[in-house]
Order: structure tokens, then C-alpha cells, then sequence
């Protein structure tokens, strides 16, 4: 078994997984880790790594990565700051996020995943002088190198 920094190889896979579904891209401008840079336009998803542990079980043999994730969608208010939230778009990636990641297992050239949603995910943040909604969830992965 090669040895992989499983965390990065995750980090990775989300992103062009996510990135690959058509569904999730009409709606959305990309897919970023831990930052979405100011030139990117709004919606984004954007993915924050929360926890992680290494499982071993015999030894130093490493069996898998535990991986928490923050998986969210990013959406500036099209209503502006003063208004009522229009919570469409951020909804409709939101979903699509759960739709791809829960109960999700592949096996790639690098890397076996393993993905669940541990619990879901909103917030609204101002940035800017810009109402930012957000929706999406805690996902756990696991990886192991393959």
C-alpha cells in the first residue's frame, strides 16, 4: 500500500468531484478550499477541513484517514443586505451537495472514500457590506490510500 497524505488526497477529490457534477456547476461559479478569492463570483461551494485523525489499527499501520468536513454553498444575497434573504440558490446547492456526498463511496486510482453527512449546515455572514448565505453540512469522509 502506498503511503499518501490522505487529508490532501481527500481535499483533492472533493474538489474535482464536486467540480464534475453538471448539476452542481450550472448554479455555481467553483469549488474552493478553505478560501473563495474576492475576483470569484458568487455562488461558490466552498470546503473547510474540521477534524482529522489517522486510524491505525495494528502498530503504525494506518487503516484510514478520519476526516470531518465543512461542505457549504456560498451565495450573496441577490435581495441585498437590508432585505429578506432569498434562500433559493443557496437551497439548491445545498441539496445538491447532500445528494453527492451522503452515503457516497468511490474508489479512485489513489484513494477508497467513504462519505456521510454527520449533521446539516446554515449561516449568514456579512462580508463587505454583502449579505452571505450559506448552506450545505458536516461531512464525514474516511480515505485510505489504495
Amino acid at each position: 500500500m502506498p503511503l499518501i497524505n490522505e487529508e490532501a488526497a481527500a481535499l483533492d477529490y472533493l474538489v474535482t468531484y464536486l467540480s464534475s457534477d453538471t448539476a452542481l456547476m450550472s448554479v455555481a461559479n467553483g469549488v474552493w478550499t478553505r478560501s473563495v478569492p474576492k475576483s470569484a463570483p458568487s455562488p461558490n461551494v466552498k470546503i473547510d477541513v474540521m477534524e482529522r485523525s489517522d486510524v491505525e489499527a495494528i502498530g503504525l499501520i494506518r487503516v484510514w484517514d478520519d476526516l470531518l468536513f465543512l461542505v457549504r454553498a456560498t451565495v450573496k444575497n441577490p435581495t441585498g443586505l437590508f432585505e429578506p434573504p432569498d434562500w433559493t440558490d443557496a437551497r439548491t446547492l445545498g441539496n445538491r451537495i447532500d445528494v453527492l456526498l451522503h452515503a457516497h463511496e468511490e474508489v479512485t486510482a489513489e484513494l477508497q472514500v467513504v462519505s456521510f453527512r454527520e449533521e446539516s449546515y446554515t449561516d449568514e455572514t456579512i462580508e463587505g457590506g454583502d449579505l452571505y448565505l450559506h448552506v450545505g453540512g458536516l461531512y464525514r469522509l474516511r480515505a485510505h490510500a489504495v
